[in-house]
């Protein structure tokens, strides 16, 4: 499991090393920075599913928010 970890981030860095460097070749810097964050992101995000970590879900803090309003919807 490690070597397909390893694998997995060395194939992103390398290719996120390529993009950056074309992005920020055409003077496009914000669009450079936001690329490597995201990719960033991906690379923690994806390394933790390939270890089988349990990741809470997205929808949670939407969940908490908008519940309590439809069951109140849902009496009237």
């Amino acid at each position: 499991m490690i070597v397909q970890i390893v694998g997995y981030i060395l194939a992103l860095v390398l290719w996120s090393f390529v993009k950056i460097q074309s992005l920020l070749s055409k003077q496009e810097k914000k669009e450079a920075a936001l690329y490597g964050g995201l990719m960033g992101a991906s690379t923690i995000i994806g390394s933790l599913l390939i270890a089988q970590v349990d990741i809470p879900s997205v929808v949670i803090p939407f969940k908490v928010i908008f519940e309590p309003i439809g069951k109140m919807l849902l009496k009237q």
